[in-house]
């Protein structure tokens, strides 16, 4: 089915999701169609699917602005001339409601099925003997097999090239519409942090903890993605992560909350996490706050156009090392528009996880359009006492910026 123009602005109009402009479209495409170019290709497939936060929306997204309501997948396909297409199943999928989020005029209905659908659609312009690209969820998970028997089934003529590495590398260096999406998210899921600190009591349980932020965040526009917290007793802890699920625990007095949040707006996540405590900190949670927030700082100074991986993380370890903690995942976490792993990843040991680099070298070189997630989660030698500080920042040719704006501050809760 072909959308037109009106019919399309109509719909948005209507059902008012936020939406990037004609020009930022333009310039993705232009993007991919280099990397057509570069590569031979004469179409990507392009997945998305159902999972991981809606995570695995995140390349179709990027291309469209859809995504699905309950579709386990459907897919984008992008040709190296024209305009892409959503290649979705009949149902839910085509109410007004969810087309209304479009940036693309073309719907093509799977029947019967959404594979069969994406293979005539490849036949219908020409590319069934060609090369074709393939664009998987992100580099370490790849489209389901029975996929992959379809297309090579239905098309044995056509060569299939997986360029998920180089799609990705497209979307690393944000541009000033994606970074002000990015700082929307930043300061939606502050607001939650706001309300969390500000109606948290002690004898509350963990799911009324999580129902403050839910409603904070919902009313506010953010989109659900990732909401993360546990709760454990200071003087005898035993667990030293943030948990997606609540559990029925009563927090109490002398508790530590560990928090942390990407909540999306229009398809694009931030993040951030601040420990909250029940009363006073113990002396070991204070001193594990104070060496977390200094090697935040730390961190903070060496995220400038021109700085590497490696500077920042040096400047983490020269704090967390000696002060004998471990940390958990990455000092900084790439921000490719919610993808379901944060790449590239620098952390205490790699400046990058080798399998997954979208840049050039040994070494990553910030540049304008850079956008980490800055993130410090000390745990000690035994893994029971934990504590996670994290906020996003945005490197541009003008200087950085933290798009957060509830500091990095000790929050006692009486």
């Amino acid at each position: 089915m072909f959308i037109e123009r009106d019919e399309l602005d109509r719909l948005h109009a209507k059902y008012p999701y936020p939406r990037f402009s004609d020009a930022e479209y333009e310039r993705r495409y232009a993007n991919v169609r280099g990397l057509l170019r570069d590569k031979d290709l004469g179409c990507l497939l392009v997945i998305g699917g159902s999972a991981a936060y809606g995570r695995l929306w995140s390349n179709v997204r990027y291309l469209t602005n859809m995504m699905g309501k309950a579709e386990m997948t459907y897919y984008c396909f992008f040709p190296k001339e024209g305009n892409p297409a959503v290649i979705t199943r009949p149902g839910h999928s085509l109410a007004p409601g969810m087309i209304a989020r479009s940036a693309v005029q073309e719907l093509v209905v799977g029947r019967p099925s959404v594979l069969d659908a994406l293979v005539g659609k490849v036949r219908e312009m020409g590319y069934d003997k060609g090369r074709i690209g393939i664009v998987e969820y992100d580099p370490l998970t790849s489209i389901p097999k029975n996929h992959w028997d379809f297309f090579v089934s239905e098309l044995p003529d056509a060569e299939f090239v997986f360029v998920t590495r180089e799609f990705l590398a497209l979307k690393l260096f944000k541009s000033d519409e994606e970074i002000e999406a990015l700082r929307k998210s930043a300061l939606v899921q502050d607001i939650g942090l706001r309300a969390l600190a500000d109606q948290l009591k002690p004898g509350m349980t963990e799911s009324e903890a999580f129902a403050i932020v839910y409603d904070a965040v919902v009313r506010n526009g953010g989109e659900m993605g990732m909401i993360q917290l546990s709760s454990t007793p200071m003087s005898d802890p035993d667990v030293g992560d943030q948990r997606p699920r609540p559990s029925e625990r009563v927090i109490a007095h002398g508790d530590i909350i560990n928090n942390e949040l990407g909540v999306l707006y229009n398809g694009y996540e931030a993040q951030t996490g601040k420990p909250m405590f029940i009363g006073p900190p113990t002396d070991e949670f204070r001193r594990m706050f104070d060496v977390a927030l200094e090697a935040y700082h730390r961190v903070a100074e060496t995220l400038v156009v021109g700085g590497t991986g490696s500077d920042s993380v040096n400047a983490a370890n020269s704090v967390i090392k000696p002060a004998g903690y471990d940390a958990w995942g990455g000092y900084l976490q790439g921000m490719l528009g919610s993808q379901p792993r944060h790449e590239p990843q620098i952390g205490p040991e790699l400046t990058s996880l080798a399998e997954n680099k979208l840049y050039d070298g040994d070494e990553m070189v910030f540049k304008n359009g850079t956008v980490f997630v800055l993130q410090i989660h000390l745990v000690d030698k035994e893994r029971t006492k934990g504590l996670f500080i994290g906020d996003t920042y945005a490197m541009r040719d003008s200087g950085t910026e933290c798009l957060n704006d509830f500091p990095p501050e000790l929050i006692q809760i009486p």
